[in-house]
């Protein structure tokens, strides 16, 4: 298969993306066929990237292959969680070039393409397990039992091309996916929106990655700890000036 024509595949994977959530959940959701078309989409997704990044048999790296269908399922998450019909569109459109732009480099083993992928599908995670917490009141341990395997996961996916020992990357996984169980927990408490809460989560865990990520990589220096502290407060400032702060009833 030629690049263009999987550039043809991209577009019409983003397209069916946008088509799916549209039918199914305008004006409202109904999940019992949103759901199943869903996972339908995303399987018949996994097996093509599988296929594509096989042919010419070619070892599968199962890490850089879940990467997309990781972001997918947050991101469709995501979208339940926006409130209004036109944002719900707005939110479609944007998400159409980003999906496009994963689908089309899928298998490139890019430093800042697997940075942006994981950090677009991290934030989509905490947004989601703490929105769902807030509407779906569920068991603690169930949320948390999620949260741990989520997250431990998803920076597992991120951290597969850093040059160590996979048990050193599943040590790095699971300390962060246990770190951000406690973190889950403890700031539940706090009588904030779960915007507030998703985006204080996701600061504390993009310093803690990135600073794991270029300790891993024997690149960690002083200023780069620095500059991460203080683009993750200035964006925490940014976004919690935004964010409604209602007490949670």
């Amino acid at each position: 298969m030629s690049y263009r024509t999987h550039l043809i595949v991209s577009a019409v994977i983003a397209i069916l993306f946008l088509v799916i959530t549209q039918i199914f959940a305008s004006p409202l959701p109904v999940f019992r066929f949103l759901v199943p078309a869903f996972l339908a989409y995303l399987i018949v997704v996994a097996i093509y990237n599988r296929w594509y990044l096989t042919r010419g048999n070619v070892a599968l790296n199962v890490w850089v292959w879940l990467r997309l269908p990781l972001f997918l399922l947050t991101w469709f998450g995501l979208f339940f969680l926006v409130p209004s019909g036109v944002g719900r569109g707005m939110f479609l459109l944007i998400t159409l070039p980003i999906i496009f732009f994963f689908e089309s480099l899928v298998g490139n083993t890019g430093q800042q393409l697997g940075w942006n992928e994981f950090l677009l599908t991290i934030a989509a995670l905490m947004l989601c397990l703490f929105g769902f917490s807030y509407y779906f009141q569920l068991p603690g341990v169930i949320y948390l039992t999620i949260v741990f395997l989520s997250v431990a996961v998803v920076v597992r996916s991120s951290l597969d091309l850093v040059p160590h020992d996979p048990m050193v990357k599943w040590v790095a996984s699971l300390s962060l996916g246990l770190f951000a169980t406690e973190l889950f927990w403890a700031i539940s408490f706090l009588p904030l929106h779960y915007s507030a809460l998703a985006i204080f989560a996701f600061n504390v865990l993009y310093v803690l990655w990135i600073i794991y990520y270029h300790y891993l990589y024997r690149t960690l220096t002083r200023k780069q700890v620095q500059f991460h502290l203080v683009l993750a407060l200035i964006l925490a400032l940014v976004m919690l000036m935004s964010t409604p702060w209602s007490i949670q009833s």
